[in-house]
Formats: structure tokens, sequence, C-alpha cells
């Protein structure tokens, strides 16, 4: 017994080494394996292995998914509250990322109906009657499908009272009584009745402006609250939201894919919120942020450096305003006040001096003179600080303290040395300036609450469409716009003459006609049409500004 299992065991050695050598060279027909390093006799019982035992090749779809992270740092984020009744500025910068819009533009700022949560919409002969019909394959975050019910709720919502979304006077002008107003035919379907002409309803309820359109889930917040929906919120956007520390960083959390813009590039994306230039360009070059919004003025040498440099040529306009000029006791109700402020500036140096040449003087605010809709022959005011003194005597100015409000914004780093200069020209013709050091946030409540009795701020006013202006014409300059500083009957006339208007060629005829007159009027201090630069480090390769407002590179968070 004791031989016989001797005399196996050389065959089950032999047999186990046979089957090692066959299961060797099938491994090392796999495409990942090392070189085999084997001797000639396990060479040759490699190939006695049948052909046909080989696996046959298999093609394997590629799944691309959101991968990496990138990280954005900007002097501020504006409102830091993600809800559509609560963004100002820069929100929508984020807000566009986290939620979709009931009606969508391209990266051209034009409509489009590829990109909103309406798919379709007609307007009545009148422009009174709108009708939208939507999507019905777009999800919330929680699983929830956006229904024409979330549509109403969140232009209910933005047009509420207690509302400080930036351009809802625009939406409140047409639609007082959202409950009223809007009529739900189907899950899908919606019906808004405006109470005057409303030809560019859909412009006004997109995601042009800045969050007037984005729709925020209805029993979500109705459940949670307003105020929790804003430290937990929900959206339907290619990005959801994860974390936040109010002063520092957002973050998202890319979608797997996303019905508008397929998959996103980046798994993670940061906001950072770093107000001091020299701290953001340190941690560019330590490569601890990816995108960074940078000064005219730095940017030349952050190029030479080795840093790529993005601008968006002619992105805003930059003017300084008049607050509570309509209160008897303003320096600034004085039409030769006014223009005295405009000829006391030299908008040539500004350029050349602050904004290292990026700009060039403009004439109408706050329109770029490259937009349609204003009369090219409106040129910009000279420098002539001899005739500014010579107004301010006639006005009988008696040295009136005028402070102006100084602070960062996202879109002018440099904005401290804007007023100290604009502040240097002023003095230089006898005005009696002070420079109070802010945050936006604050001079933003400042503005709401019309405190601001001869106080000066500045705002840079984002290029957009014809369409687009009219909120922010309504918004500045009518009497019952939130941020206003005119309250002119005649500016009021010729606004709704301008916003009733329903073929573009009235249209443009009617904008130029207030443009026109508020040049005349000399109702801000207009200074220059500026552009708009960031500076990336290695991993991003370009960085398309696009046409929308407020949300430059937001299309470089998706695939090519």
């Amino acid at each position: 017994m004791t031989r016989y299992r001797l005399l196996r065991i050389p065959f089950i050695v032999a047999t186990l080494t046979a089957f090692m050598l066959i299961l060797a060279s099938a491994c090392s027909s796999s495409s990942d394996s090392v070189e085999s390093t084997s001797s000639s006799s396990s060479s040759t019982s490699a190939t006695s292995v049948p052909a046909a035992t080989a696996a046959p090749a298999t093609s394997v779809p590629v799944v691309v998914k959101p991968q990496g992270k990138l990280t954005v740092a900007l002097t501020d984020l504006g409102n830091e509250t993600p809800s559509v009744w609560q963004e100002y500025a820069f929100g929508k910068s984020y807000m566009r990322m986290l939620f979709d819009a009931f009606n969508g533009t391209n990266d051209a700022g034009e409509m489009d109906k590829g990109n909103g949560a309406s798919k379709e919409w007609s307007m009545s002969e009148d422009a009174q009657t709108w009708s939208f019909t939507l999507r019905e394959n777009i999800k919330f975050h929680n699983g929830d499908p956006l229904t024409a019910e979330d549509v109403k709720f969140s232009i209910g919502l933005m047009t509420s009272e207690d509302s400080v979304a930036s351009y809802k006077t625009k939406v409140t002008a047409s639609i007082q009584d959202a409950e009223n107003q809007i009529t739900i035919v189907s899950p899908y379907e919606i019906v808004i009745e405006t109470s005057k002409p409303a030809a560019y309803l859909n412009w006004d309820l997109s995601d042009i402006q800045g969050v007037e359109g984005l729709v925020q889930p209805k029993n979500y917040t109705e459940t949670v609250g307003i105020e929790e929906f804003a430290n937990d919120p929900i959206g339907s956007g290619p990005y959801k939201w994860v974390d936040q520390r109010k002063g520092d960083f957002m973050e998202f959390e890319a979608m797997d894919k996303h019905w508008r813009v397929g998959v996103p590039k980046f798994k993670t994306f940061i906001f950072r919120v770093i107000p001091e230039e020299s701290t953001r360009i340190a941690a560019l070059k330590a490569d601890e942020v990816d995108v960074i919004s940078v000064s005219r003025e730095r940017a030349p040498q952050l190029e030479k450096d080795g840093q790529k440099i993005f601008s968006k040529v002619g992105a805003s306009v930059l003017g300084l305003y008049f607050h509570e000029q309509y209160l008897d006791e303003s320096v600034w109700k004085d039409i030769r006040v006014r223009e005295a402020f405009n000829l006391a500036i030299n908008r040539d140096e500004l350029c050349e001096f602050v904004f290292a040449g990026q700009c060039t003087p403009a004439s109408v605010y706050p329109w770029p003179d490259i937009a349609p809709g204003t009369d090219n022959s409106l040129k910009a005011l000279p420098y002539d600080p001899e005739r500014a003194k010579a107004l301010l005597s006639d006005a009988g100015y008696d040295g009136a303290e005028v402070a102006i409000r100084s602070y960062p914004r996202a879109d002018v780093p440099e904005g401290p040395r804007f007023i100290e200069a604009v502040a240097g020209y002023l003095d230089a013709v006898g005005i009696n300036t002070k420079i109070i050091p802010t945050e936006y946030a604050s001079y933003r409540k400042e503005r709401l609450a019309h405190t601001l009795n001869n106080g000066s701020g500045y705002l840079a006013a984002p290029n957009r469409p014809l369409a687009g202006f009219q909120g922010v014409m309504r918004v500045l300059n009518h009497s019952e716009g939130a941020f206003t500083s005119t309250k002119d009957p005649e500016i009021d006339r010729l606004m709704e003459a301008w916003e009733a208007t329903i073929t573009e060629a009235d249209s443009l005829a009617a904008s130029v006609a207030l443009y026109t007159y508020m040049y005349n009027q000399f109702t801000h201090l207009t200074c220059c049409n500026m552009s708009i630069s960031y500076a990336t480090n290695d991993q991003v390769d370009s960085w398309d500004l696009g046409k929308r407002v407020w949300d430059d590179g937001f299309t470089n968070l998706y695939q090519p």
C-alpha cells in the first residue's frame, strides 16, 4: 500500500505541473501581463494549448464619469444663501450648478429651448398670455420630479414681499400675484397671464439675469422651511450641495449624468473666498486652487510668470451711483453737480493706471457701448476739471461731505484702488469726499434701505442681451426699483414704454430714447467698459468665459 502511494506522487506532481503551465500560458495572453521568463519547456507546454480554449476578445464600452477636483477662488460670492429668493450678484455662479432654469439660455447668451425645464413656449399677440410645456424627465436630487407645481411655487417665492432676488422687480412689474396669474394646466403645462404686455417674460424667467428663473422643489422646501432649505438645499442641476462655511468655501459634488449637460467634468467643485489678491495668487502658484479672479493690473505679470490668463472683452461697464439724488437735501439733486462729478474724472487715466489698459471710456450707464440698444453718437464725457469747478460754484455747492463706499467685488478686484483714484479727482475740484471701507453685502443692504444720503458706491453691470438690460434698468432706475437712486417720472415713463414694446425694432428705439435721456441728465458717473480676467494653473487647459451674466467659466465644469 505504501509503495503504491509513493508511485502515485510523481504522477500527481506531473499533472499539477502541467495544469499550472497551461494556466500560466493563458494568463500570459492578457494584454496587461508582465513578460514571461519561463524556460523553453514551459514554452513548449504553452504552445500545446488548443487555440479554441482562448477567450474571444470583447469590446467593453468606456463609461465616462466625473473625475478630480476643481477649486475656484474669488474675492467674494455675493450672497451665500442658495435659494431663489435671496440671491444677488455672483451667487448665480454657483446657483446655476445647483438648479435648473425654467427657461434656458445657451453659452452665447441666447434663449435656448434645449437648456431649460421648459421645452416649448408661446406668446399671445398682445404679449400678455404665455404658455409653457415642461420636460418630463427632470428630477430633483432627492428623486422627486420637477413639475409645474415647482415652477409656480418658485416664481411665487421669488416675487414675494420678503424676496431680495436681484431682478425680481422686472418680473413683478407683470406678475404681482403669482397664485392667481399662474395656472397649472397639467403636471407639465403652465399658463401665465401678465398684467401688462411682457414680450420678454421668457427672458425674465430664465438664467440670463440672476436666479429669477431658477426652480427649487416645492414639497421639500415646504417640508423643511425656507430658512432650513438654505442650509441644506436640493436642486435638479448637474451638481448637488455638499457643504459650506460662509465667508470661506462652498463645496459641490457632480451627478454622474445630467439631462442638460451630459457628464460633468469634475467630481468635486469648490468655491473658495479669498478677498486679498496676493493671497489668491500665492494659492494659485502653490496649486492650492486652480482658478482665480485677477485684477487687470496683475494679469500681465502673472502671464509672464507662466500662469494662463483668460479674458472676456467688454464684460461690463463700471460707474458710480449718486444715491438718493431725489431728496431735497441731496447734493446731487442739482443737475450741475451731477455733471461736475462726471467732468472731474479722467477716464483715460483710470483705464491706463488702475485697470492696466483693459478698458475703454464709457458714455452711458449701465449699458456698454458695444451692446445693442444704445446710440453710438453718445460719447464719453471729457476730462474738464475747470468746467467742473465752475458748475459746482454755479450750483452753490457748500462743501457737503460725500461718502463713497469702497469694497472689492469678484468682477472688480481693484475696486478699492478705483475708489481712491476717483476720490482724488473729486478732491481736486473741491468736493469733500470721505472713503468708507466696507463689504459689498453691507453696501447692498444700505442701498436696499435707501439710507445712503449723499453717499455713493460703484457697480459694474455685466454685459447682456437687450432683454436682459430691461431688468437692470428697472431695478436700478425705475421709481419702484429696489436699488433706484433717481425716482424720475420721465425715466419711469420711458422705461415702461420700452417694456411695453413687442417687436425688436420698437424695443431698440425705446431703449435708445431712455438712455439718451439718462445721458443728458447725468444720472450716474459713468466710467469705463471693462474686460475681466481669470488666471489658471496647468490643470486647466482653457477657461471659456462665455456671454452669460455672472457665471464666467461655468461651462468649463462639463465634458467637452
